[in-house]
């Protein structure tokens, strides 16, 4: 059996004190009551979780916007940055290489 890989969970930019949820295979992550982005690093939160080689489901939710629902191939992504926009929209981005703050 192959040894589980690191994915990582980012919230970056627009959280502003949201109470945030982060379920992966319905398996509560992180709980915070007050996220909040830290402009100078654009950065909120950093979650690591560690997961068989595979396609999961990651499922945001961020008091007052739409649940935030995607799937990644843990094999071929190592990270997904979560952006909420000026009108409390969810973004994500996902990538397989070094995803660094300052």
């Amino acid at each position: 059996m192959a040894e589980p890989v690191e994915l990582t969970i980012a919230l970056e930019e627009g959280f502003e004190g949201q109470h945030v949820v982060v379920v992966v295979d319905g398996d509560v992550v992180l709980d915070d009551p007050e996220v909040r982005t830290r402009r100078q690093i654009g950065l909120a939160r950093s979650v690591p979780v560690r997961l068989p080689e595979g396609e999961h489901a990651i499922g945001v939710l961020v008091d007052g916007v739409e649940r935030l629902n995607i799937r990644v191939d843990s094999g071929a992504v190592r990270w997904a940055g979560i952006s909420r926009d000026a009108d409390g929209s969810l973004d994500v981005v996902t990538g397989s290489g070094l995803r660094g703050y300052a």
